[in-house]
Protein backbone atom coordinates (compact mmCIF):
# COMPACT_ATOMS: atom_id res chain seq x y z
CA UNK A 1 0.00 0.00 0.00
CA UNK A 2 1.44 3.26 -1.03
CA UNK A 3 1.98 5.76 1.95
CA UNK A 4 -0.38 8.81 1.58
CA UNK A 5 1.83 12.35 0.53
CA UNK A 6 1.94 14.58 3.72
CA UNK A 7 0.08 17.20 1.71
CA UNK A 8 -1.84 16.78 -1.26
CA UNK A 9 -1.87 19.23 -4.48
CA UNK A 10 -5.05 20.92 -3.74
CA UNK A 11 -4.26 21.83 -0.18
CA UNK A 12 -0.90 23.45 -0.92
CA UNK A 13 -2.70 25.53 -3.23
CA UNK A 14 -5.50 26.51 -0.99
CA UNK A 15 -2.81 27.27 1.65
CA UNK A 16 -1.06 29.05 -1.07
CA UNK A 17 -3.96 31.12 -2.00
CA UNK A 18 -5.08 32.01 1.79
CA UNK A 19 -1.30 33.39 2.33
CA UNK A 20 -1.14 35.50 -1.17
CA UNK A 21 -5.05 36.95 -0.30
CA UNK A 22 -4.33 37.65 3.31
CA UNK A 23 -0.79 39.47 2.08
CA UNK A 24 -2.21 41.61 -0.65
CA UNK A 25 -4.86 42.79 1.96
CA UNK A 26 -1.93 43.82 4.07
CA UNK A 27 -0.50 45.71 1.57
CA UNK A 28 -3.84 47.57 0.43
CA UNK A 29 -4.35 48.75 4.12
CA UNK A 30 -0.72 49.66 4.36
CA UNK A 31 -1.31 52.44 1.85
CA UNK A 32 0.01 56.24 3.69
CA UNK A 33 -2.73 58.15 5.13
CA UNK A 34 -2.59 61.86 6.45
CA UNK A 35 -0.11 60.60 9.23
CA UNK A 36 1.93 59.65 6.60
CA UNK A 37 3.03 56.39 8.62
CA UNK A 38 4.91 54.17 8.31
CA UNK A 39 7.70 55.99 6.54
CA UNK A 40 9.14 54.59 3.58
CA UNK A 41 11.27 52.47 3.62
CA UNK A 42 12.00 50.34 6.64
CA UNK A 43 8.77 51.13 8.51
CA UNK A 44 7.09 49.23 5.35
CA UNK A 45 10.12 46.21 5.51
CA UNK A 46 8.43 46.08 9.03
CA UNK A 47 5.10 45.62 8.34
CA UNK A 48 4.91 43.86 5.13
CA UNK A 49 7.19 41.29 6.75
CA UNK A 50 4.43 40.89 9.61
CA UNK A 51 2.16 40.58 7.68
CA UNK A 52 3.64 38.03 5.49
CA UNK A 53 3.89 36.51 8.60
CA UNK A 54 0.85 36.68 9.65
CA UNK A 55 -0.76 35.46 6.27
CA UNK A 56 0.69 32.34 6.77
CA UNK A 57 -0.70 32.14 10.64
CA UNK A 58 -4.28 32.21 9.04
CA UNK A 59 -3.82 29.99 5.95
CA UNK A 60 -2.35 27.37 7.54
CA UNK A 61 -4.85 27.28 10.90
CA UNK A 62 -7.67 25.04 9.64
CA UNK A 63 -5.41 22.34 7.00
CA UNK A 64 -3.29 22.06 10.50
CA UNK A 65 -6.51 21.66 12.57
CA UNK A 66 -8.02 19.30 9.75
CA UNK A 67 -4.84 17.16 10.04
CA UNK A 68 -4.89 17.18 13.48
CA UNK A 69 -1.52 18.74 14.15
CA UNK A 70 -2.35 19.79 17.58
CA UNK A 71 1.50 20.82 18.22
CA UNK A 72 1.32 23.32 15.21
CA UNK A 73 -1.97 24.96 16.43
CA UNK A 74 -0.21 25.60 19.53
CA UNK A 75 2.64 26.70 17.73
CA UNK A 76 0.22 28.99 15.81
CA UNK A 77 -1.07 30.39 18.87
CA UNK A 78 2.23 31.01 20.21
CA UNK A 79 3.06 33.23 17.02
CA UNK A 80 -0.59 35.17 17.08
CA UNK A 81 0.36 36.07 20.76
CA UNK A 82 3.84 37.74 19.73
CA UNK A 83 1.34 40.45 17.44
CA UNK A 84 0.83 41.81 20.90
CA UNK A 85 4.31 42.91 20.46
CA UNK A 86 3.59 45.31 17.38
CA UNK A 87 1.79 47.62 19.21
CA UNK A 88 4.54 47.80 22.18
CA UNK A 89 7.24 48.27 18.84
CA UNK A 90 5.24 50.78 17.42
CA UNK A 91 4.54 53.00 20.87
CA UNK A 92 8.07 53.16 21.73
CA UNK A 93 9.32 53.80 17.98
CA UNK A 94 6.89 57.14 17.99
CA UNK A 95 7.64 58.11 21.63
CA UNK A 96 11.34 57.87 20.69
CA UNK A 97 10.41 60.75 17.94
CA UNK A 98 8.50 63.12 20.26
CA UNK A 99 11.74 65.22 21.13
CA UNK A 100 12.01 65.40 17.46
CA UNK A 101 8.82 67.13 16.44
CA UNK A 102 7.53 70.85 15.81
CA UNK A 103 4.97 69.14 18.21
CA UNK A 104 4.17 66.31 19.66
CA UNK A 105 1.75 63.63 18.59
CA UNK A 106 0.60 63.02 22.29
CA UNK A 107 -0.20 59.60 24.41
CA UNK A 108 -3.53 59.23 22.75
CA UNK A 109 -2.57 59.45 18.64
CA UNK A 110 0.23 57.48 19.44
CA UNK A 111 -1.91 54.50 21.46
CA UNK A 112 -4.23 54.92 18.33
CA UNK A 113 -1.56 54.26 15.72
CA UNK A 114 -0.10 51.12 17.90
CA UNK A 115 -3.40 49.76 18.59
CA UNK A 116 -4.20 50.16 14.78
CA UNK A 117 -1.19 48.42 13.51
CA UNK A 118 -1.87 45.31 15.95
CA UNK A 119 -5.88 44.91 14.61
CA UNK A 120 -4.40 44.90 10.95
CA UNK A 121 -2.41 42.01 11.78
CA UNK A 122 -5.24 40.41 13.13
CA UNK A 123 -7.66 41.40 10.12
CA UNK A 124 -4.86 39.94 8.13
CA UNK A 125 -5.12 36.42 10.19
CA UNK A 126 -8.55 36.27 9.39
CA UNK A 127 -8.56 37.09 5.88
CA UNK A 128 -6.46 34.18 5.49
CA UNK A 129 -8.28 31.85 7.36
CA UNK A 130 -11.62 32.87 5.92
CA UNK A 131 -9.85 32.14 2.43
CA UNK A 132 -8.62 28.72 3.42
CA UNK A 133 -11.46 27.84 5.35
CA UNK A 134 -14.16 28.69 2.33
CA UNK A 135 -11.53 26.99 0.07
CA UNK A 136 -12.00 23.40 1.88
CA UNK A 137 -15.57 24.18 2.08
CA UNK A 138 -16.55 24.40 -1.18
CA UNK A 139 -14.64 21.31 -2.26
CA UNK A 140 -16.91 19.26 -1.11
CA UNK A 141 -19.38 20.72 -3.61
CA UNK A 142 -17.25 21.79 -6.21
CA UNK A 143 -14.79 19.61 -7.66
CA UNK A 144 -13.05 22.33 -10.31
CA UNK A 145 -10.18 24.06 -8.71
CA UNK A 146 -10.07 26.83 -10.11
CA UNK A 147 -14.13 27.69 -9.92
CA UNK A 148 -12.90 26.96 -5.67
CA UNK A 149 -10.28 29.54 -6.12
CA UNK A 150 -12.08 31.88 -7.57
CA UNK A 151 -15.13 31.52 -5.00
CA UNK A 152 -12.53 31.55 -2.04
CA UNK A 153 -10.39 34.95 -3.36
CA UNK A 154 -13.87 36.89 -3.93
CA UNK A 155 -15.05 35.80 -0.07
CA UNK A 156 -11.50 36.77 1.16
CA UNK A 157 -11.37 39.97 -0.28
CA UNK A 158 -14.98 40.81 0.75
CA UNK A 159 -14.19 40.56 3.92
CA UNK A 160 -11.10 42.12 3.68
CA UNK A 161 -13.19 44.88 2.77
CA UNK A 162 -15.64 44.55 5.31
CA UNK A 163 -13.13 44.45 8.02
CA UNK A 164 -11.34 47.49 6.73
CA UNK A 165 -14.09 49.35 6.63
CA UNK A 166 -15.62 48.37 9.68
CA UNK A 167 -12.20 49.50 11.62
CA UNK A 168 -11.43 52.48 10.20
CA UNK A 169 -12.49 55.48 12.50
CA UNK A 170 -14.10 58.85 11.66
CA UNK A 171 -12.33 62.40 10.97
CA UNK A 172 -12.60 65.45 12.16
CA UNK A 173 -14.56 66.33 9.29
CA UNK A 174 -16.54 64.02 9.72
CA UNK A 175 -18.32 66.41 12.78
CA UNK A 176 -16.46 69.61 12.39
CA UNK A 177 -17.25 73.24 10.56
CA UNK A 178 -13.78 75.08 9.85
CA UNK A 179 -14.15 78.58 9.10
CA UNK A 180 -10.77 81.06 8.39
CA UNK A 181 -11.03 84.22 10.52
CA UNK A 182 -8.85 87.22 9.82
CA UNK A 183 -6.47 88.14 12.73
CA UNK A 184 -6.41 90.94 15.00
CA UNK A 185 -4.90 92.55 18.60
CA UNK A 186 -7.14 94.07 20.41
CA UNK A 187 -5.76 96.75 22.97
CA UNK A 188 -2.71 96.51 21.06
CA UNK A 189 -1.00 93.38 22.61
CA UNK A 190 -4.21 90.94 22.42
CA UNK A 191 -4.62 88.48 19.53
CA UNK A 192 -8.15 87.43 19.00
CA UNK A 193 -9.85 85.36 16.10
CA UNK A 194 -13.04 86.73 15.84
CA UNK A 195 -13.90 86.98 19.37
CA UNK A 196 -11.72 84.31 20.54
CA UNK A 197 -8.75 85.37 22.99
CA UNK A 198 -5.82 83.48 21.75
CA UNK A 199 -2.67 85.40 23.55
CA UNK A 200 -0.48 88.48 24.75
CA UNK A 201 2.18 89.36 22.43
CA UNK A 202 4.32 92.20 23.57
CA UNK A 203 7.02 92.52 20.98
CA UNK A 204 6.19 94.50 18.12
CA UNK A 205 8.05 92.43 15.63
CA UNK A 206 6.20 89.45 16.68
CA UNK A 207 2.66 90.89 15.82
CA UNK A 208 4.25 91.97 12.42
CA UNK A 209 4.75 88.48 11.50
CA UNK A 210 1.66 87.57 13.06
CA UNK A 211 -0.95 89.22 11.08
CA UNK A 212 1.29 89.09 7.55
CA UNK A 213 1.90 84.90 7.73
CA UNK A 214 -0.35 83.62 10.53
CA UNK A 215 -3.51 81.88 10.02
CA UNK A 216 -6.69 81.72 11.73
CA UNK A 217 -9.51 79.41 11.70
CA UNK A 218 -12.76 78.75 14.12
CA UNK A 219 -13.35 75.27 14.52
CA UNK A 220 -17.00 74.58 15.63
CA UNK A 221 -19.50 70.95 15.41
CA UNK A 222 -21.40 70.56 12.56
CA UNK A 223 -24.51 69.80 14.91
CA UNK A 224 -23.83 72.17 18.05
CA UNK A 225 -24.09 68.30 20.13
CA UNK A 226 -22.43 67.90 23.74
CA UNK A 227 -20.62 64.33 21.74
CA UNK A 228 -18.97 66.54 19.01
CA UNK A 229 -17.76 69.55 21.51
CA UNK A 230 -16.39 66.96 23.84
CA UNK A 231 -14.54 65.35 20.92
CA UNK A 232 -13.29 68.56 19.77
CA UNK A 233 -12.07 69.50 23.17
CA UNK A 234 -10.29 66.22 24.25
CA UNK A 235 -6.81 67.34 25.01
CA UNK A 236 -5.46 64.44 23.04
CA UNK A 237 -7.57 64.76 20.10
CA UNK A 238 -6.33 69.00 20.00
CA UNK A 239 -2.50 68.09 20.18
CA UNK A 240 -2.87 65.65 17.42
CA UNK A 241 -4.61 68.32 15.40
CA UNK A 242 -1.60 70.19 15.75
CA UNK A 243 0.99 68.03 15.20
CA UNK A 244 -0.31 67.14 12.07
CA UNK A 245 -0.41 71.08 10.78
CA UNK A 246 2.81 71.58 11.97
CA UNK A 247 4.04 68.63 10.69
CA UNK A 248 2.90 68.72 7.25
CA UNK A 249 3.20 72.70 6.60
CA UNK A 250 6.64 73.33 8.66
CA UNK A 251 6.21 75.70 11.98
CA UNK A 252 7.82 79.27 11.36
CA UNK A 253 7.60 80.02 14.54
CA UNK A 254 3.66 79.90 16.52
CA UNK A 255 1.02 77.39 17.23
CA UNK A 256 -1.90 78.10 19.03
CA UNK A 257 -5.05 77.07 20.19
CA UNK A 258 -7.68 77.85 22.72
CA UNK A 259 -11.24 77.02 23.65
CA UNK A 260 -14.15 79.34 24.13
CA UNK A 261 -16.04 77.78 26.98
CA UNK A 262 -19.07 79.46 26.39
CA UNK A 263 -19.82 77.95 23.00
CA UNK A 264 -17.27 75.02 22.67
CA UNK A 265 -15.55 76.08 19.79
CA UNK A 266 -11.96 76.14 19.42
CA UNK A 267 -9.56 78.95 17.73
CA UNK A 268 -6.62 77.93 15.72
CA UNK A 269 -3.50 80.29 15.14
CA UNK A 270 -0.92 79.05 13.33
CA UNK A 271 2.36 80.84 11.34
CA UNK A 272 3.35 78.23 9.44
CA UNK A 273 6.37 77.43 6.75
CA UNK A 274 4.17 76.77 3.82
CA UNK A 275 0.97 79.23 3.72
CA UNK A 276 -1.93 77.37 2.77
CA UNK A 277 -5.33 77.44 4.07
CA UNK A 278 -6.54 75.88 1.57
CA UNK A 279 -3.95 73.17 2.39
CA UNK A 280 -4.22 73.66 6.42
CA UNK A 281 -8.45 72.85 5.90
CA UNK A 282 -7.86 70.02 4.40
CA UNK A 283 -4.87 69.12 7.19
CA UNK A 284 -7.42 69.18 9.29
CA UNK A 285 -10.48 67.73 8.37
CA UNK A 286 -8.69 64.56 8.04
CA UNK A 287 -6.98 64.22 11.11
CA UNK A 288 -8.37 60.71 12.54
CA UNK A 289 -10.78 60.94 15.83
CA UNK A 290 -8.85 59.46 18.49
CA UNK A 291 -9.53 55.65 19.36
CA UNK A 292 -10.17 57.51 22.94
CA UNK A 293 -12.72 59.50 21.77
CA UNK A 294 -14.78 56.40 19.50
CA UNK A 295 -16.76 55.47 22.73
CA UNK A 296 -18.48 58.94 22.25
CA UNK A 297 -21.79 58.16 20.52
CA UNK A 298 -21.58 60.36 16.90
CA UNK A 299 -25.32 59.63 16.12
Amino acid sequence: MEEKQILETYVLIFISMGIIVGFLSRLWMLKSDIRQYPTLPNGYLIHVTTGFIAAAVGAVAYPALRSKNYVAVTFLAAAIQQFRDIRKMERDSLVSLESSSYTPRGESYIDGIAKTFEARNYIVIIVSLATTLSAFALKKFIKTNWIIIICSVSIGFLIAYMLKQYTKGESLGDIIHIEEVPLEFKDKYNLYIDDIFIMNVGLSSTRDVLLKNGIGFILKSKNENANETIILNHRGQITALVHECSRLLGLERHIRTRRDFKTGRVGLVIVPIIKDSEKLKEIILNVPILETNRKVNLS
